[in-house]
């Protein structure tokens, strides 16, 4: 996010901080809530203005994606389920696939064998998958060159088709690999390890 934030990143910000586990505040009322956050929010070298953190306090409990909740005499900010789901749709919306700065000379290959049932899926996968910057090799073969497995199977997990998702790394592409090396050439570096 940028460093204006707005109201999504105030919002994404404090689901990713409460993702991490729930907090113990001081006291249950909004401004409190603003406050105790703080300490979280300068440790991740971030600056918000304390008005915007309390307004997106006020929208997440509203819309129940955190929940203020008491125990043992100590009360605790933390996300729900509802909360969860939607920081991982911002994750989804922002994510990347950034090239290492050494490559291993290794590809992720991304196959999928999707039935037409899930047709509506395979078909954003397949958007998602140019989107993150893969190269479409065959009709259902992507490939990158950055190790992305855990990114894949998020995004396969997302569009409810992780069974029908393989990533493997591979040393070669066959006779065809040169099509990957001129379409990731100006983003790969020029030397080998």
């Amino acid at each position: 996010m940028s460093q204006d934030f707005g109201r999504h990143g105030v919002e994404k910000l404090l689901l990713g901080i409460l993702v991490g586990g729930a907090i113990v505040v001081a006291a249950a009322t909004f401004p409190g809530l603003a406050l105790g956050l703080k300490p979280f929010i300068i440790k991740r070298n971030q600056n918000v203005e304390r008005m915007s953190l309390r307004a997106a306090l006020k929208r997440l409990r509203e819309r129940r994606l955190i929940d203020v909740v008491a125990k043992n005499g100590r009360i605790f900010l933390m996300v729900t389920e509802k909360g969860k789901k939607r920081f991982r749709e911002f994750e989804f919306e922002h994510m990347q696939l950034p090239l290492p700065s050494r490559w291993d000379k290794q590809w992720s290959v991304i196959l999928f064998d999707i039935p037409e049932a899930h047709k509506a899926a395979r078909d954003a996968l397949r958007q998602k998958l140019n989107a993150l910057g893969c190269l479409q090799f065959h009709k259902s073969v992507f490939v990158h060159p950055a190790p992305c497995e855990d990114e894949i199977d998020f995004v396969a997990e997302l569009f409810h088709v992780r069974p029908f998702v393989t990533v493997v790394r591979a040393s070669s592409l066959g006779h065809q690999e040169h099509r990957a090396y001129k379409y990731f050439a100006p983003q790969l570096p020029k030397y080998s390890l």
